[in-house]
């Protein structure tokens, strides 16, 4: 890796950057025992399809950070749009990991890890490999089992939730 002397930008400026772009909107999950946690996260997608890799990255202080660490496991339940009040549960500053999983219907996966149903598409992952950088760590996890149940998929931008079907019809005729 080149070191160079060049500042990275502010956290500011790449905040206003990153809101421009469009994502999923998806859960990441983990299981300890009887004890779920579970965050929302826009920073997650496919790394290979030999062997069927995600990558998510959770800030290192966060609980579920440790739990998947600690335990090997995630999952990752990617929302429908009727699912965005359970985006906004789970990204309640004053819901806690106990309470969080009181919205929705969920199961356990292959691995432990609770997987919401109904998702758009749920991934149920073993950890691979874990890489520090800054204040996340980037989780790769082999996928070893899945749920698809369709429909249109929830996505955030611009600091909002959207569904794709709305993005699309407003892009019709342009």
């Amino acid at each position: 890796m080149k070191n160079d002397a060049r500042e990275a930008v502010s956290q500011d400026a790449y905040v206003a950057g990153m809101r421009t772009v469009v994502q999923p909107v998806g859960l990441v999950t983990a299981a300890q025992g009887e004890q779920w946690d579970g965050l929302v996260a826009v920073t997650i997608c496919s790394a290979t399809m030999q062997p069927p890799t995600l990558v998510v990255c959770v800030k290192h202080e966060v609980s579920v950070a440790r739990m998947i660490a600690d335990t090997g496991c995630f999952a990752v339940s990617f929302l429908s749009e009727v699912q965005a009040p359970i985006a906004r549960h789970f990204s309640d500053r004053s819901t806690t990991a106990s309470t969080r999983f009181s919205a929705g219907a969920w199961c356990r996966s292959v691995t432990g890890a609770p997987l919401l149903q109904k998702s758009v598409s749920a991934f149920d992952c073993e950890l691979v490999q874990v890489v520090r950088c800054g204040s996340h760590s980037l989780f790769m996890g082999r996928v070893v089992s899945t749920l698809t149940h369709g429909g249109d998929a929830l996505l955030y931008g611009g600091g909002y939730f959207a569904a794709w079907h709305l993005l699309i019809k407003s892009n019709e005729g342009t």
